[in-house]
């Protein structure tokens, strides 16, 4: 063996002593002031809130400020000299009043945990998950900016309502399309324009459903949606199974989502 190398002992496979030599064992003795050799490698409570991407606060129970993390001095838009060792809600005036003092009261005074979800009061049209943990000596304080998530779950029931409307509106349908200009989902009242089942119709490129003279016209209008330079309307035409053009109004706008462009959606009345 080299001086420096190590011999693991292994129970059914699982490493249980490490046989290594004293100049070795001394080193790694002195390098961690007499400790342990895996206490050196822990992570201290500062270096892990450091690590995280919410904010974090650890406040005392007198309510002073023990540590805080980078994300908690931009999301409480305070330097480290204006919280460390200062009175929380003294040094963070947007939270006297709010939920939040209450939940953080109610936690020093009970040592029970909180956990809630509300409009923030560091920033306007923003909102903001707070769970706080009390230990034996301090309690800590979780920031999260929920924002997207809010907006996300509040835009998908627009959605949701949106469609329920439109198919108990009789007069307007709707087409689905992929990036290619697929159909990828239509609503009934297309399928009676176009006198074609739904079936028939998945994955139908929908310009060819649309007659030769307003063809150009509309695969221009719906590259331009696709390419990202907004919502589109139009004056076109359809046709159907039986061969007749059914003239109609067309909008068509972008269907995009957190991973970029999924295709656009055409509203489509007669004319």
């Amino acid at each position: 063996m080299q001086d420096d190398q190590a011999i693991f002992v292994t129970h059914h496979g699982r490493a249980t002593h490490v046989l290594t030599t004293v100049r070795h064992y001394t080193d790694l003795q002195d390098a961690n002031g007499g400790r342990r050799s895996d206490a050196g490698l822990a992570p201290s409570l500062h270096d892990l809130a450091k690590c995280l991407t919410v904010g974090v606060l650890l406040i005392d129970y007198d309510l002073r400020v023990l540590a805080a993390n980078p994300v908690a001095h931009a999301q409480l838009d305070r330097n480290k000299d204006e919280l460390i060792g200062h009175e929380i809600f003294t040094a963070v005036p947007a939270l006297q009043g709010s939920l939040i003092e209450t939940y953080v009261q109610r936690s020093v005074a009970s040592k029970e945990p909180y956990s809630a979800e509300i409009p923030s009061p560091f920033r306007r049209d923003t909102w903001v998950r707070v769970d706080i943990h009390p230990f034996a000596r301090y309690v800590t304080i979780l920031f999260h900016d929920i924002t997207e998530d809010m907006k996300r779950h509040r835009l998908a029931d627009a959605r949701d309502s949106l469609r329920e409307a439109i198919a108990a509106h009789d007069g307007i349908g709707y087409v689905c399309v992929n990036t290619r200009g697929h159909i990828d989902r239509v609503e009934p009242t297309f399928c009676d324009m176009v006198r074609l089942s739904e079936e028939r119709l998945q994955r139908v490129a929908v310009a060819d459903l649309v007659p030769i003279a307003h063809r150009v016209h509309f695969r221009g209008a719906l590259d331009l949606v696709l390419s990202g330079e907004g919502a589109q309307t139009i004056d076109s035409a359809v046709l159907s199974n039986d061969g007749a053009a059914v003239e109609v109004r067309a909008t068509i706008a972008e269907m995009r989502s957190m991973y970029g462009n999924e295709g656009a959606i055409i509203l489509i009345t007669r004319r």
